[in-house]
């Protein structure tokens, strides 16, 4: 875990204000325009560090997660090639009766080339279909808005009639128990030279403080 007093001592020496953009950057907002092996994962194969994040699509904090931390994340380091980003699904159904699936429409845009776009949207617009907004369980309606007719309709037949559209979610809920023993959402895992170390909740934290130790990290310290 992280040393919780080397955060309070640079929090306490922060001079600098975050700045929080309300959009990703157009090369992430437009998705990708085919399949990637595996849609979960971006950046480059070489990179020295790899951040692993669970989340949950209602998760009111995963919705901050991606609206004010990704934004200056994703450009910063992963598509700078510094760091390999992997996101995971952990959909907490005990508590989120959506969350399961908004996980099914993002894999399904996925498997389409359109993850990034997806994953995007349905957080961005958490104030609309979840519990913790007007509850309407409309994810569909929101995803429609960002994806061609076409491939709309593409995702809704896969989302209806493939039974193994789960399996990655699954996979992740394993990894995320077995593994990395993950308690809640979001956790990120940063991993280096194969030594998985779960960091909690950065969001709790200002960015500037994670940039900084994840600076520190791909100095070697």
């Amino acid at each position: 875990m992280i040393n919780l007093r080397w955060f309070n001592d640079q929090w306490l020496n922060d001079r600098t204000m975050r700045a929080l953009l309300l959009l990703l950057p157009a090369v992430v907002l437009l998705g990708q325009t085919s399949p990637a092996p595996n849609f979960k994962i971006s950046g480059s194969p070489g990179a020295p560090i790899t951040i692993e994040a669970y989340t949950d699509y209602e998760c009111p904090t995963c919705g901050r997660l991606y609206r004010e931390f990704m934004p200056q994340f994703i450009p910063q380091y992963v598509l700078t090639g510094k760091i390999r980003f992997v996101h995971h699904d952990l959909p907490l159904v005990n508590l989120h009766q959506h969350a399961q699936l908004a996980a099914r429409y993002a894999n399904a845009a996925g498997e389409l080339g359109y993850y990034d776009l997806v994953v995007n949207q349905i957080f961005k617009t958490q104030d609309t279909w979840s519990q913790y907004g007007k509850n309407t369980g409309d994810i569909d309606g929101i995803v429609a808005q960002v994806l061609p007719p076409g491939a709309m309709q593409k995702v809704r037949d896969l989302v209806k009639n493939d039974a193994h559209l789960d399996d990655s979610v699954k996979k992740d809920i394993d990894e995320a128990t077995n593994l990395d023993h993950v308690t809640g959402t979001p956790t990120m895992i940063v991993v280096t030279n194969g030594k998985r170390e779960n960091i909690g909740n950065v969001m709790s934290l200002p960015y500037s403080v994670f940039k900084t130790y994840i600076d520190q990290k791909l100095a070697g310290k």
